[in-house]
């Protein structure tokens, strides 16, 4: 399943994980409710390809090794416990623009802007300036979007997953589905060159099970995921990501010229 620009997370993410919607929206009173937990994440995977906008918000917990490219590619365990981020994306332009707080490293929170194929970051270890990067060597990178909805399309497509409907939700003011499953290591892959929401995480031998959440109403909206995973030796990552505002109206902008620091000569 492909979006129809490759060109626009995750997030993170992500993630990540991208999301998008469908515009307009019927009431789920206008359509049959669905009852085949595949067809409910077909649905939401539909609405995500048809993307305009989305504002996301992302929680971690849990300890993680992570390949980093400071220690020379060798996997560090990472401490990700009260990690937030949330994101305003814009597929159409594309831009983004995100904030994030990793408080169990050093209090380590900043700012990430992606537009014009640039992206532009600034943390409080890196001072008060961002720093310009190709928006596809960056960790926020809108381009890389339609490629997680592909992903997790195929990954939940593959021989052996098991999808479970579970009791109906609420999600804010409207009512969700809810759909579950668990990704066994064999499932989810042995790589150690895997990644989690964009980082190099090493999922060999772990496991996932995860909660889509869906709304019931008309475009059948992708409301949030949580994901725990489990590292084979036995430490999680607890994933919790909500999505709102579809098709809201989002600006992102660079910043300012005198805001941005120069590029080393």
């Amino acid at each position: 399943m492909s979006r129809r620009n490759p060109t626009i997370l995750a997030l993170v993410a992500i993630l990540a994980f991208a999301l998008g919607a469908c515009q307009g929206g019927n009431s789920s009173s206008s359509a049959p409710a669905l009852t085949d937990p595949k067809e409910i994440v077909t649905a939401a995977l539909k609405s995500t390809e048809a993307a305009k906008s989305v504002h996301l918000a992302l929680t971690l917990d849990g300890t993680v090794s992570v390949a980093l490219p400071i220690a020379g590619g060798t996997a560090t365990p990472v401490n990700l416990t009260g990690t937030t981020a949330s994101a305003d994306i814009d597929f159409a332009k594309p831009a983004a623009k995100a904030v994030f707080a990793v408080p169990a490293m050093l209090g380590l929170a900043g700012e990430v802007i992606a537009i014009d194929g640039k992206t532009y970051l600034k943390t409080t270890i890196t001072g008060p300036l961002y720093q310009e990067s190709a928006a596809s060597s960056a960790p926020l990178d809108p381009s890389a979007a339609g490629g997680v909805v592909t992903n997790l399309d195929a990954l939940l497509s593959k021989e052996g997953v098991t999808l479970t409907k579970g009791d109906d939700v609420t999600c804010g003011s409207v009512q969700c589905y809810t759909v579950t499953t668990t990704l066994t290591p064999e499932i989810l892959g042995t790589s150690a060159s895997s990644s989690l929401g964009g980082l190099p995480v090493d999922l060999t031998g772990a496991s996932l099970a995860l909660t889509i959440r869906v709304e019931k109403d008309l475009p059948n909206h992708l409301a949030g995921l949580d994901a725990v995973v489990t590292m084979k030796d036995g430490t999680k990552l607890t994933a919790g990501l909500t999505a709102s505002k579809w098709d809201q109206p989002v600006t992102v902008t660079a910043p300012p010229a005198d805001q941005v620091k120069p590029a080393a000569s």
